[in-house]
C-alpha cells in the first residue's frame, strides 16, 4: 500500500483512534506556547487534526484555530468533542492543496506532518505563516523497543506483518522551503503508559500499517500478541514513549 493510501486508513477507525491514541504531555504544549510567544489574539493552523488529540489544549486556552484533515469521519469526532469551543473551525482538506485566506502565528502538526508531501510541507508552511511565526511539529515516539515484550513480539511481526515501505522523515532538513526557517529547537519528553492486552490490541488497531494488513495476518498477529501478554507478562505491558518537539521560527 502506498504512502498516499496509508494516510487515509485512520479515517476507518475514528472512534477507536479517539479512545486509545495517547495525547501529548502538558509540558510540551506549554513549551510550544512559551517559545512561540503567542498572545491572546494569536491564530493557529493545525495540519492533520485527526480527532483533536492535540487540538483541545490549545482550544481551551482560547486561541483561534483552523484545523485541517483529510478524514471526514475523524473531523466528525473532533467537532463533537470540541463543540464547546466556538474559536475552533474544521476544514476537510489536504494541507498541500488548501488555500488560506490569511496568515497564522503558529502552525501545529501532531503525528501528522510526515504524511504531508515532502516537496510541499515546508514551502506551504512558510507561505501561510506570518513573519516570525512558528511551526511546531511533535509526535509520540516508541522507545526501548528492544526490551522485554517488545523484543519478544518481534517474532510475531516477522511471521505475520508484511513490511510496508514508506518514506516518512518528520524532521528532515533538506526539503524545499526548510531554508525559510531558523534552525530548529528540539525538546523531548519521556513518559510511559501501561496497557492491558485488550487495550494494547485496540491501540495497534489505530496504526496505519496494522490497519492495512490482510485480515488473516492481522488476526494471527493480534492473537499471538494477546497470548504473549497474557501468558508471560501477567496481562499487562508498559510502553515507553518519548514525545518529540521540533519547533522552527519562520525567518
Amino acid at each position: 500500500m502506498s504512502n498516499t493510501e496509508l494516510k487515509t486508513t485512520f479515517n476507518t477507525a475514528p472512534t477507536l483512534y479517539e479512545d486509545v491514541r495517547p495525547g501529548y504531555p502538558e509540558e510540551l504544549i506549554q513549551d510550544v506556547l512559551d517559545l512561540s510567544g503567542l498572545n491572546d489574539h494569536s491564530s493557529i493552523l493545525e495540519v492533520g487534526c485527526g480527532t483533536g488529540k492535540a487540538t483541545h489544549p490549545f482550544a481551551e486556552r482560547g486561541y483561534e484555530l483552523v484545523c485541517l484533515d483529510i478524514g471526514a469521519d475523524l473531523i466528525t469526532v473532533a467537532k463533537e468533542k470540541l463543540k464547546a469551543f466556538p474559536n475552533v473551525s474544521f476544514v476537510e482538506h489536504a494541507f498541500e492543496e488548501w488555500e488560506s485566506d490569511g496568515k497564522f502565528d503558529l502552525i501545529i502538526s501532531a503525528t501528522a506532518f510526515h504524511w504531508v508531501d515532502p516537496k510541499v510541507r515546508y514551502l506551504k508552511a512558510s507561505e501561510v505563516l506570518k513573519s516570525k511565526g512558528f511551526l511546531a511539529v511533535f509526535s509520540n515516539q516508541h522507545v526501548r523497543k528492544d526490551e522485554g515484550f517488545f523484543a519478544e513480539s518481534q517474532r510475531l511481526y516477522n511471521k505475520y506483518y508484511a513490511p510496508l515501505t514508506t518514506n516518512r522523515p518528520t524532521h528532515a532538513t533538506h526539503f524545499p522551503g526548510v531554508e525559510a526557517f531558523q534552525a530548529p529547537i528540539k525538546h523531548t519528553y519521556p513518559w510511559t503508559q501501561t496497557y492491558s492486552s485488550e487495550q494494547y490490541i485496540k491501540l495497534l488497531g489505530t496504526y496505519s500499517g496494522h490497519i492495512a494488513l490482510p485480515d488473516k495476518n492481522k488476526r494471527l498477529l493480534f492473537e499471538g500478541i494477546v497470548d504473549l501478554i497474557e501468558t508471560k507478562y501477567d496481562g499487562r505491558i508498559t510502553k515507553h514513549y518519548e514525545a518529540v518537539l521540533d519547533l522552527r521560527e519562520r525567518k
